[in-house]
């Protein structure tokens, strides 16, 4: 019999987690267990107006060792502006890890962040990378209801998100090349954890993210393994300025055409429409239209271990990693709203089998 997945909403499952509807700083602290079964990080991006953009993720482990001991690592990518990488990811001694429940104040080794849902303060060095950035949200922190989706009908293993900076200011400095640029710009920052491996329980997604005008935007389709039937687990969240406007998912869905091959033997799609339609046709509905999509990350998955085993698991499976920069057309027809926006929006695709 297919497995089902429980989405974390309403009031018992606020209650559950101890949560109110305002998310609180506690809610960016250590969450889950950093020993065997578990994972967790806290991810930052931001894209600078001299065209540089930095990833910076601090994390309990890497993606894929879920069942190892905390083994933290620090993922630490700059691009230049003329579109070289530079990347700096290592993992340090289990010693050199702390994390505080109360809020976000983590360190891994000489790395460090703390911030409380609305400012953020981040350092990271390795070798010849250096980041010194503040993150300042202009968009609130939000959850779709207690922010965790469960994969068992005991409600135990389960993935949790907060996007406690769904949108928001940077401003600091980042050193390669031998120099250190001054930077300003915009950024993004969640938090992710949780008890199951994304693989077993996720076929596909599609996670994007835009500021189009005075709109940010958030969406999601993710697509589970065929244990839970395909079941879809769609995010949608749009904001006006600092105002959420909505916060429910579950009208949103995706359609995709223009399918394109890529030399890895994978494909993606270079059309996507997202609309959000209630069945109360009163409630409104908005459109999101991707097109033009420019690919600035293909990756296999595989990569994260030694070569041999590369080419045996690449006999069973292919995941890859696809992450574009496309036009975004937004149509908005709200009660007491109607707005169209052109814009550009990130968007990912995440191929796990």
């Amino acid at each position: 019999m297919p497995k089902s997945i429980t989405f974390g909403l309403g009031p018992e499952f606020l209650q559950r987690d101890g949560l109110a509807e305002t998310v609180a700083p506690w809610e960016d602290g250590l969450r889950a267990q950093t020993g065997r079964g578990s994972f967790e990080w806290w991810y930052f991006d931001a894209h600078l107006d001299d065209g540089s953009t930095a990833v910076i993720v601090f994390a309990t482990k890497p993606l894929l060792a879920r069942k190892g001991p905390l083994k933290p690592q620090l993922v630490f990518t700059i691009t230049r502006p003329d579109g070289r990488k530079l990347d700096r990811s290592a993992v340090f001694p289990a010693d050199q890890f702390s994390a505080s429940r109360e809020g976000c104040n983590v360190r891994i080794g000489p790395n460090r962040v703390t911030g409380d849902l609305h400012r953020y303060e981040l350092h990271a060095a390795n070798e010849d990378l250096a980041a010194d950035l503040v993150f300042t949200g202009s968009v609130p922190p939000w959850r779709p209801g207690a922010g965790k989706n469960y994969y068992d009908s005991a409600l135990t293993r389960y993935f949790a998100w907060l996007p406690a900076i769904p949108y928001g200011a940077v401003s600091g400095t980042l050193t390669y090349d031998g120099r250190t640029h001054a930077v300003s710009g915009v950024g993004y920052h969640d938090h992710n954890w949780g008890n199951v491996g994304l693989n077993d329980v996720m076929s596909h997604w599609v996670w994007g993210r835009a500021r189009v005008g005075i709109y940010s935007l958030i969406f999601v389709e993710m697509n589970a393994a065929p244990a839970y039937s395909g079941q879809k687990v769609p995010v949608f969240m749009l904001a006006r300025d600092d105002q959420i406007l909505i916060g429910d998912g579950g009208p949103l869905t995706l359609a995709t055409a223009d399918v394109t091959a890529h030399p890895s033997g994978r494909d993606y799609p270079r059309q996507l429409d997202f609309r959000w339609q209630p069945a109360d046709a009163s409630l409104g509905r908005v459109h999101l239209a991707l097109r033009e999509p420019e690919l600035i990350e293909a990756v296999s998955l595989l990569t994260a271990f030694p070569r041999w085993q590369q080419r045996l698991l690449r006999l069973l499976a292919n995941p890859y990693y696809f992450r574009f920069n496309a036009a975004l057309e937004l149509q908005i027809d709200l009660p007491g709203l109607q707005a169209v926006e052109q814009g550009r929006a990130l968007y990912e695709i995440m191929l796990l089998r």
